[in-house]
């Protein structure tokens, strides 16, 4: 996967002063954990999670997006599901000067499905300064997980997270605020009825090993999800970022709130959830979020309110799809 024709430095940092993110290369050098992190915030604010675009296409047109299609979506910001997330994010931080692969994801409670694509940022300050990224999952991911230091929980957007090692993988799990337990299931792979994996109070939702892999590995993975008709991203209208609690506020989706557990600045700067599954509408906490009934003639209009990256043609289609 070769980023250099794909992706260059300078379009890298132009991609940057569009998330609002200005002197990047600068930033990185002086403080690189302060500037990922805020880069991670930003690119979940902005460029979505979503599967509008996959709904949207006809059976003739499904098929695994390209490296070409993968850095449109993602400089656009338009967004897409994990492969389209995650693999622009690496190219993007390749064409920084970091070193990033890509890790084998499955979710967990399909076994080894190779359902998912996550990152490896190594050496960042020094050597075996290494971290996991997943800004693909529809979760809240804001931190990079340093290696070092698991296990580690966090608590963003109102769930609680953690990663950990298990044997010779790495798993991540969810606590508080978990949407899949009640049916209001975002996430990367959405199966509501199934069993989920638990380990105590907590649901096993990934696990994935650390031995680097290629895009090309994807290919027949992906195929499931991009081309099966039986497919929920083919059948479900899923879209879903991360917003401040005070940008939600300001549209009138929440009352202000105070205090809450999440760090990280005044009350009204934390993280909030902000997503569509069909004609549902989440704002707020995932522990606590405000749930909205959205009727059929308004659904397109307000999806493209709170998700504008989304191309307006590709909402059409998908809403009058789903519509049917």
């Amino acid at each position: 996967m070769d980023n250099k024709s794909l992706l260059t430095q300078e379009k890298a940092l132009s991609f940057l002063n569009k998330l609002g993110l200005e002197n990047g290369l600068e930033k990185l050098q002086q403080n690189p954990c302060e500037f990922i992190t805020d880069l991670i915030k930003a690119y979940q604010e902005n460029v979505p999670f979503q599967c509008v675009t996959m709904v949207a296409q006809t059976a003739e047109e499904r098929h695994v997006p390209t490296l070409e299609e993968i850095v449109d979506a993602g400089f656009s910001m338009q967004g897409g599901v994990c492969l389209t997330l995650n693999v622009f994010f690496c190219l993007l931080l390749r064409a920084l000067g970091l070193k990033v692969d890509l890790l084998d994801g499955n979710y967990s409670a399909h076994g080894d499905d190779h359902s998912h694509v996550i990152l490896l940022l190594s050496d960042l300050r020094f050597p075996a300064d290494n971290y996991i990224i997943d800004v693909g999952n529809g979760f809240p991911s804001m931190e990079m997980i340093p290696l070092k230091e698991l296990p580690v929980d966090h608590y963003h957007a109102g769930l609680e997270y953690r990663y950990e090692y298990s044997g010779g993988d790495v798993i991540r799990l969810h606590r508080a605020g978990d949407t899949t337990l009640d049916g209001e299931n975002v996430c990367c792979c959405p199966v509501d009825e199934e069993k989920p994996v638990m380990r105590g109070e907590w649901r096993q939702v990934f696990h994935f090993t650390l031995r680097p892999v290629s895009f090309e590995y994807f290919q027949p993975h992906m195929e499931r999800i991009y081309m099966d008709e039986s497919c929920d991203f083919l059948q479900v209208l899923r879209a879903v970022r991360f917003p401040t609690e005070s940008a939600l506020v300001q549209k009138g989706l929440m009352a202000a709130a105070a205090g809450g557990k999440e760090g990280g600045g005044p009350a009204g700067d934390k993280r909030v959830v902000l997503a569509f599954k069909n004609q549902s509408l989440l704002a707020g906490p995932m522990d606590k979020d405000i749930k909205t009934r959205v009727g059929k003639d308004a659904l397109a209009a307000k999806i493209k309110e709170f998700f504008p990256n989304i191309p307006a043609d590709k909402v059409d289609m998908a809403v009058k799809k789903i519509a049917k």
